[in-house]
């Protein structure tokens, strides 16, 4: 096959090479992509639709619409950096793509350059495109310039964005009103259409509209705006965002290779890319997108919250905690901040009173976009020891199958233990062991149950097999420690005198360094170290904090506290007093 100039670039057929002429820049392509440019040449100037460039470039294979956006995301990555021409690959509303008529075209009868005399044009033209530099930047920036002035919706558009950037609802709603004035006028307004989405999304996190509201409103204008321009970063991390949402892994993972072509500094693809790798359980990974967005955008409090939640995924609390408390400050008013709060701290007073407000107001709409909240309201439930309205919201609960069957194996040992039914919600913290007995992830909750259950040797011989550097005898740290207590008491049941003086003096040595346990550790400290006194004293202050037993983190923590004195009368003074809070709720 000849060889073409198209423009300023050289086409090489047979070495699947698009070369900068005369310049000598090559880019290599795969044979799909270079078979589309052949084929969009042979029609120029006639535009070319979907179907006829599948049926031309692909047959027989079938292939989905995005190989074809892929593949011409491609060209005009490579053909649009020749500063001469606005654009190579040209798309017509409703009939397709086609070379731009603009673009020159002709048989190129000498044969590729020898690399040899590709480095003497190089060097020879070197001082020349140096000096030609200032003035493309100059073109470029100009002609965009004047391009933006001429657009009849510049100060719209641009006024919009700028509010639809912001936290305040009504900011949000006034860029939605203007959004929708201008697609009024212009229905084919890329960035109005993307914008549009934009306000949504951001009323969805600061506003009235609910994420699977934005998600019904924005889906058709996404996908008019990606049939309008398929390189529009904008629309590409919409489409993404809503692809994970969603769960649909393939087309996920398409639209991130096509938004990662377009660029590689854009914060909000990088956040849902790190989504996307956290639902895949890739939590390095994950870490490191999250990273690169936070980097890019530190004051988004979206962006901020996800890397709080891929190092809370990776069991870094402290961390977690930071950057949760930095999206709270960034952004206080948040719709589902009372809800998130709940993930990243324990349960108390303030904040469930916080989040049945929350739930009240938007637990309908969000439940159908997330089905394992259904499940996470039954463990506030039994926290506040409504057992019998946590029973039923379980019987009622819908799309179980969505949800992880270690999610469901848990609740359920809760509902059981709330209950009275211990021997079955032991059961089912084994059985959930069970689905991974290799890992850490879901030993803790089995160890406390047989703990709970009397059953310490087992529990101690369970934790020394999965935590085996505590039972090496290592220095607590603020993410352990609560786990260095949980062993000692166990040592201390068993009368393994040696260990557990080993461990009291690793502890006492964290706590000499200037740490301090919180309120719900300091009771199992003081009962380590027979302070009945002190012992009774913090159980009273911890319920004075507002503390209530938070099922989302353990439900066997009443039943741990009531076992750490002998005091009958002080027990049920204390059950009381926590169950007069709970009825406050």
């Amino acid at each position: 096959m000849k060889n073409l100039l198209l423009g300023n670039w050289l086409v090489v057929p047979r070495l699947n090479q698009i070369v900068e002429y005369p310049a000598g820049r090559e880019y290599t392509v795969t044979p799909k992509v270079m078979k589309l440019l052949l084929v969009l040449v042979d029609a120029k100037p006639e535009p070319l639709s979907i179907e006829n460039l599948v049926e031309l470039v692909w047959h027989p294979k079938v292939v989905s619409d995005n190989s074809v956006y892929q593949a011409v995301a491609q060209l005009r990555k490579i053909l649009n950096t020749d500063p001469q021409y606005e654009e190579y690959i040209e798309r017509i509303s409703a009939q397709g793509y086609r070379i731009h008529p603009n673009i020159a075209l002709r048989e190129h009868k000498a044969g590729v350059m020898p690399v040899s005399k590709k480095r003497i044009w190089l060097l020879g033209v070197t001082i020349t495109l140096l000096a030609l530099i200032a003035f493309f930047a100059f073109y470029i920036q100009t002609d965009q310039k004047h391009k933006t002035q001429n657009n009849p919706y510049f100060d719209e558009i641009t006024l919009a964005t700028h509010l639809s950037q912001s936290t305040a609802v009504e900011e949000l709603a006034r860029a939605k009103t203007i959004y929708q004035q201008v697609l009024s006028k212009q229905s084919d307004n890329v960035e109005a259409l993307s914008g549009l989405c934009n306000a949504f999304m951001g009323l969805s996190v600061y506003g009235a509209v609910s994420e699977y509201e934005s998600l019904a409103l924005c889906r058709p204008l996404l996908e008019k705006a990606r049939i309008l321009d398929d390189t529009n970063i904008e629309v590409i991390t919409s489409l993404a965002r809503f692809a994970v949402m969603e769960s649909e892994i393939e087309q996920a993972q398409d639209y991130f290779k096509r938004g990662f072509e377009l660029s590689t500094k854009h914060a909000r693809l990088w956040h849902w890319y790190g989504r996307f790798l956290r639902d895949q359980h890739k939590i390095p990974d994950a870490i490191a997108a999250h990273k690169q967005a936070y980097q890019l955008a530190p004051n988004d409090a979206v962006i901020i919250r996800g890397l709080a939640y891929a190092y809370l995924n990776f069991r870094e609390l402290v961390l977690a905690r930071k950057y949760f408390d930095r999206s709270v400050a960034v952004a206080p008013h948040t719709k589902n901040n009372p809800l998130y709060a709940l993930d990243f701290y324990p349960l108390n007073h303030n904040r469930a009173s916080q989040y049945l407000l929350w739930y009240q107001n938007n637990h309908i709409h969000h439940s159908k976009l997330y089905p394992a909240q259904q499940l996470s309201h039954i463990l506030v439930l039994l926290s506040l020891g409504r057992a019998e309205e946590a029973e039923e919201k379980y019987q009622q609960a819908a799309n179980l199958g969505s949800i992880s069957t270690a999610f469901r194996l848990y609740v359920e040992s809760g509902i059981a233990w709330r209950q009275g039914d211990f021997e079955k919600a032991e059961e089912l913290l084994k059985q959930r062991y069970e689905l991974d007995s290799k890992g850490n992830h879901y030993v803790m909750p089995y160890i406390l149950a047989l703990l709970a259950r009397q059953k310490i040797q087992p529990a101690l011989t369970l934790f020394e097999q999965h935590f085996a550097d505590i039972a090496a005898f290592t220095l607590p740290e603020a993410g352990n420690v609560g786990q260095h207590l949980t062993y000692a008491l166990m040592l201390k049941r068993t009368g393994e005198q040696s260990k557990l003086k080993r461990v009291t003096q690793l502890l006492a040595q964290y706590l000499n360094q200037g740490n301090q346990l919180d309120a719900a550790l300091s009771p199992y400290w003081f009962a380590l170290n027979n302070d009945v006194a002190e012992t009774k004293q913090a159980l009273t202050q911890l319920l004075n904090t507002g503390w209530l037993p938070d099922y989302n983190d353990s439900f066997f923590a009443t039943d741990l506290y009531l076992a750490l004195t002998s005091d009958h009368e002080f027990k049920q003074a204390w059950l009381n007093k926590l169950e007069s809070r709970q009825n406050e709720l």
